[in-house]
């Protein structure tokens, strides 16, 4: 009797010490978007009007031309399943050849609209210059705030200002 009273506390001490373990599924490159044409502004989920993606456009080539350092902005509708939007962000970034190869100075903004989630993914060499908790800060205070009321462009907009100063 003894035995099995030990064998089931036992069990229950294995079963609480067995955690689940959610995977990350490989990302499938066909779930990775095209972007053939080296945009820097990659709407898929028509956040943006044609005269906003312009304008981020405009901002984007500009300091790119001024720094090399290279900034790619994607939205997408939803993720593909058990896939973090910082993996993915980084797939795409690194798919897409953002940054150079000798510096590895790129910068991706992920923004995935139905599942409410945003990323901004950084290269080695921006890392260097901008912290992941410089990137977290950008996100809670400047583009949260915006897109809870909508304004998605004003977000990015200000976010893009605000990653560029950090970056200079």
């Amino acid at each position: 009797m003894r035995f099995k009273h030990l064998l089931y506390i036992l069990f229950f001490y294995l079963g609480l010490s067995c955690k689940e373990n959610p995977q990350e599924y490989p990302i499938k490159i066909t779930s990775i978007p095209l972007n053939q044409s080296q945009q820097h502004v990659v709407d898929l989920s028509h956040l943006f009007s044609e005269a906003e993606t312009d304008s981020l456009i405009k901002k984007i080539l500009h300091y790119e031309e001024r720094t090399t350092n290279q900034i790619a902005v994607l939205t997408i509708d939803s993720l593909p399943k058990h896939t973090s939007i910082q993996k993915y962000g980084t797939e795409v970034a690194n798919n897409w050849g953002v940054g150079t190869k000798e510096k590895n100075n790129g910068l991706l903004i992920t923004i995935s609209k139905y599942d409410r989630n945003l990323a901004i993914s950084t290269g080695i060499g921006t890392a260097q210059t901008i912290s992941d908790t410089e990137c977290k800060a950008v996100i809670d205070r400047i583009m949260i705030p915006q897109f809870k009321n909508k304004n998605y462009y004003k977000g990015v907009d200000k976010a893009l200002d605000s990653l560029i100063f950090l970056w200079d």
